[in-house]
């Protein structure tokens, strides 16, 4: 990656140059420490003045985006929306509709990224270039479930498809709906375990989402005895309408302590799509 340094400065130029050597294209302020050799006021001056020129975006505070010679006058460039993500908060893991898209178990295209971590952040949603960075709190117990993905030379966490499904039924806004999740199952269906479904679904101790799960799962035609004995021995006792998006009025599953509360066509309208 090349600088021009007539507008950049030799300082500036030397900076990102070292940087870009380490593979980094974002970056946190404790690397351009490194890079710089000391941490005073002309670094801090400097950061600045690259950001005002157009080579740095400040994507949050101590934390720089790299605008490449090749981003043209206009300075527009970003990484993409999982790499940003992965600076933004710590411990983190790329889930629901954002990794729903990722695995190709629905079509709805978000400009916004779901992030989920056991820490909260002052501001549970970031705009960035354009996409929105929601972030999701866990407790830790539902912290699990978690696999490596390269995007671009960078290791990317984000939930396996088994927890991805999980997390969805258990916090059903972020993923747009029940009808997305059974749509996500469909799509999944030969790439899914529906044992460590299940066994996902127990540990993260949600009994509605269980419940949830197991009637998508039989109503869907799948044959999965084994996940379903696992659900099915732990049920509540209470009834819990399938979509809490919607009101809690329908027909009443007993097997399954579900209230069917949609059409039943919207969980089955696209399965002839794939």
């Amino acid at each position: 990656m090349s600088y021009n340094v007539r507008t950049l400065g030799g300082a500036g130029s030397d900076l990102l140059a070292q940087i870009s050597r380490q593979g980094k294209r974002i970056f946190i302020y404790e690397d351009a420490v490194k890079a710089y050799g000391s941490d005073n006021r002309r670094l801090r001056e400097l950061l600045s003045t690259l950001v005002k020129r157009g080579w740095l975006q400040r994507i949050e505070k101590g934390k720089y985006l790299i605008i490449p010679f090749e981003a043209g006058r206009e300075r527009e460039w970003t990484e993409h929306e999982f790499i940003i993500g992965s600076y933004l908060i710590d411990p983190y893991y790329i889930g629901f509709r954002s990794a729903l898209n990722y695995y190709g178990y629905t079509e709805q295209i978000s400009r916004k990224v779901y992030i989920a971590s056991t820490k909260r952040k002052l501001k549970s949603s970031l705009i960035i270039s354009g996409v929105t960075y929601q972030m999701v709190k866990l407790p830790e117990r539902k912290y699990f479930g978690i696999k490596q993905i390269t995007i671009d030379n960078y290791q990317i966490n984000i939930s396996e498809p088994e927890k991805t499904i999980v997390d969805c039924l258990d916090q059903i806004r972020y993923c747009g709906g029940i009808g997305e999740v059974a749509k996500a199952l469909w799509y999944g269906r030969e790439d899914l375990d529906f044992t460590k479904l299940a066994e996902y679904s127990r540990r993260n101790g949600n009994r509605a989402a269980s419940q949830r799960l197991g009637y998508l799962i039989e109503s869907l035609g799948f044959r999965a005895e084994k996940a379903i004995k696992i659900l099915q021995s732990n049920l509540s006792t209470r009834y819990t309408p399938l979509d809490i998006l919607s009101k809690p009025k329908g027909k009443h599953i007993e097997r399954w302590k579900i209230i069917v509360n949609l059409p039943e066509n919207e969980l089955s309208q696209w399965k002839d799509q794939r």
